[in-house]
């Protein structure tokens, strides 16, 4: 035997490596599935401990009761959300507690799963392996997990939120205007994407995007006496619009945060200004994205990233399980500055402060040493936006030097003849 056939017996063919990916890939969907047995026995022992789920099931259970689905003080649900949601989570309401938690964790894990592999698929740039994604996926899985476990809706959003990237990319406006306005139906939030991809296609998004709002609202009007779910509708633009718009409460992580941790105080006010401000620098860089953009999917990867750094950073209503909307972001940043070489300490940064971090669990064990380390988890918003910007600039810089070269060789190369 040669030596160097003896030397590619150490060499991988790509059919193994296609073999061997796919072998990770289940391993990782493997892990999905071991979260939401875990889920679902937490829900046979403990259904209503750590879980958010019997506030959703509750509002169902008063909105076809008629009673006020925002009145905290008498049911005590905490409800925040509207009431076509509250009308939608009537499936799962009517069954029991321990069998409606566990449909509703699958529908989150199966939707965000499935999500995640399309941004793979479809959104994020460049080819990826199958290893690779089975990467993301673990990677994803640990920042995921915190929310996933309590029962909330953030990965229906995002997944909602993902589905309407997706359709946006391939042109079909209604799909994305209404899973834009179902994901806002849940949280207000995600208006705040829609208004950046409306500066991007205003023609096709804006108008569509208003009316599948509308649209939304109607449900609930087909359900209810008019004058009962007028009230609805009122005491929730009260409860938005109160004393609880500005309500601190102690799970929230964003800029607030950081500034009440380091001892400067922020009036509300100023606040808002602050939020504003960093909505319009958002604004200004999707706008850029759009011209220095290689792909469609660069720009959708950056307005995607933008809007979550903006939500977790300067949002409404920003809590520590809302940073499961970071796992996937500051996960795929990781793997691609390690792929690409570029500025890979700035991305583990981001995910080590995002992820392992941020938990709750490493938060109490460093309180009594280090009485800032609340700000930690929106502090690591910082790192990742960085990094989504000299990525991405850096990449467009060398898009436009390879564009001049091949500009340059065109020349070079062109009839003497025909340039004269």
């Amino acid at each position: 035997m040669s030596s160097f056939e003896q030397k590619s017996l150490f060499f991988k063919s790509p059919q193994v490596e296609e073999a061997s990916g796919k072998i990770w890939l289940k391993r990782a969907l493997i892990l999905w599935a071991v979260l939401w047995i875990a889920v679902s026995v937490k829900f046979v022992v403990q259904p209503e401990k750590k879980s958010v789920y019997p506030c959703f099931a509750d509002s169902s259970i008063n909105w076809w009761a008629d009673h006020s689905l925002y009145d905290n003080e008498t049911q005590k649900t905490g409800f925040r959300y509207s009431p076509t949601f509250a009308l939608a989570f009537s499936p799962f309401a009517i069954l029991p507690a321990t069998l409606g938690g566990i449909l509703w964790s699958a529908l989150n894990i199966v939707l965000l799963v499935f999500a995640l592999r399309l941004l793979v698929k479809e959104i994020f740039p460049g080819e990826w392996t199958k290893f690779q994604e089975a990467c993301f996926l673990t990677l994803s899985l640990a920042g995921c997990t915190r929310a996933i476990w309590s029962a909330q809706s953030n990965s229906l959003v995002f997944a909602l939120a993902v589905f309407a990237v997706v359709s946006l990319k391939k042109e079909r406006w209604w799909a994305a205007a209404f899973l834009l306005a179902a994901a806002v139906h849940i949280k207000l939030w995600p208006a705040a994407l829609a208004l950046l991809l409306m500066a991007r296609f205003p023609r096709q998004l804006s108008v569509r995007f208003a009316a599948a709002g509308a649209i939304l609202v109607v449900p609930p009007f087909l359900t209810r006496p008019l004058p009962v779910v007028l009230q609805q509708y009122q005491d929730w633009y009260a409860l938005l619009t109160g004393p609880y718009r500005t309500l601190r409460q102690a799970g929230l992580r964003d800029a607030y945060t950081i500034a009440e941790h380091f001892g400067t105080y922020v009036d509300d006010r100023v606040y808002t200004i602050l939020q504003l401000g960093l909505a319009g620098l958002a604004l200004f860089w999707c706008l850029r994205l759009a011209t220095i953009a290689r792909t469609p999917e660069a720009y959708f990867t950056g307005v995607l990233m933008t809007w979550v750094c903006w939500q977790l950073l300067a949002g409404p209503g920003t809590e520590r399980l809302t940073f499961l909307l970071a796992a996937p972001i500051a996960s795929w940043a990781l793997i691609v500055s390690l792929k690409e070489h570029c500025y890979p300490s700035l991305a583990a940064i981001a995910w080590l402060m995002l992820i392992p971090l941020g938990t709750g669990g490493v938060e109490r064990l460093l309180l009594p040493v280090a009485s800032w380390s609340p700000a930690l988890l929106p502090l690591g918003i910082i790192p990742l936006m960085a990094w989504q910007i000299v990525y991405l600039e850096s990449r467009a810089g060398q898009s436009l030097a390879i564009q001049e070269i091949e500009r340059s060789d065109h020349l070079q190369n062109q009839d003497p003849s025909w340039a004269a």
